[in-house]
């Protein structure tokens, strides 16, 4: 960038931002719209990478990087403490089954069915109102004082997989398990509050 005042240059080289609190790792909320056990448990949560596409365009000499026109958002996982009786890993694992139906055609619309009230809508191309299954969830940053400060939006997420539970009977000491799902979605937002 050219610009002819070097005044402009050098006094925002002096300027230092303002920051007085730097972000904790262990300062958030997560909440799955529905799935309402999974919220109270969340251990973890990641903030996914996003990537821009490129293209290449060819020269004699080396080739050139260009801009491209999608992103590539990387999955959300989520680490999460399972209850005894298995309510929040249930939740989840219930939505996966419905999403793949592996026992008949029915385990979909009847897991949507059974969720009308917690699931989205949309027109069909028949006109039809269909529930969807996919939710929104928000991962709530919060500062010093433990308030909210940040939102981030994952619009219309859903589950992809939900790592192993190994039990073992060898085990001297009563460690607690801890899910590990993953998920997919369209976009995410961040609003600061």
């Amino acid at each position: 960038m050219y610009t002819s005042n070097v005044s402009i240059i050098t006094d925002s080289l002096s300027s230092t931002p303002s920051v007085y609190n730097y972000l904790r790792p262990n300062a958030f909320r997560f909440v799955i719209k529905d799935l309402p056990n999974i919220a109270y448990t969340c251990q973890s949560a990641n903030l996914p990478s996003v990537q821009l596409g490129f293209a290449v365009q060819p020269t004699p000499f080396v080739d050139v990087p260009v801009i491209g026109d999608k992103l590539n958002y990387a999955e959300f996982s989520i680490r999460f403490l399972i209850a005894e009786d298995m309510s929040n890993y249930l939740e989840l694992f219930e939505w996966l089954v419905a999403l793949g139906f592996p026992n008949n055609y029915n385990q979909y619309p009847s897991f949507v069915g059974a969720r009308l009230n917690r699931f989205p809508f949309f027109k069909t191309a028949t006109n039809n109102t269909e529930a969807i299954a996919y939710s929104d969830a928000t991962l709530t940053i919060l500062d010093s004082s433990n308030n909210p400060k940040t939102n981030i939006f994952f619009k219309r997420i859903f589950p992809v997989s939900v790592e192993a539970l190994d039990f073992d009977i060898t085990s001297s000491d009563v460690p607690y398990f801890v899910g590990v799902a993953s998920f997919k979605y369209t976009t995410f937002e961040i609003e600061a509050l």
